[in-house]
């Protein structure tokens, strides 16, 4: 599924460890969450390509400012960020808060050129 693979970066960069080093470092990610509608650069930041992050900016601002604040939020309290992703009709996101990390699940359509098409990064 390659929004759960998009999903699998940014989570290498999301551990409790990681997460603290950044707060700690100061790493300009963190500052780049505390802007409004920030969510698409800063997953480029954690090593979105361009393709992908073209999915996030997809997402309606509504639910992209949700995650973005949650994953602000908890990433200041030191906490783990679990991501996932499944395919859905429309974007939809679940969140659940459990003390020393928090899970964002998105739920969100695949491209107009499903089932793959879409999601294929570009050939050199």
């Amino acid at each position: 599924m390659p929004m759960a693979l998009a999903m699998d970066k940014l989570m290498a960069n999301l551990t409790s460890e990681s997460v603290r080093g950044m707060v700690e470092q100061n790493h300009p990610v963190v500052a780049q969450l505390g802007e409004h509608d920030s969510l698409v650069e800063a997953a480029k930041t954690l090593g979105l390509e361009d393709y992908e992050a073209a999915y996030v900016a997809a997402i309606p601002i509504s639910l992209r400012e949700g995650i973005r604040a949650a994953i602000l939020e908890s990433a200041s309290a030191g906490k783990a960020i679990h991501l996932q992703y499944s395919p859905g009709y429309d974007f939809s996101v679940q969140m659940w808060d459990y003390g020393e990390g928090l899970s964002i699940h998105l739920s969100g359509p695949y491209p107009p050129t499903f089932p793959r098409d879409g999601y294929e990064p570009p050939q050199p």
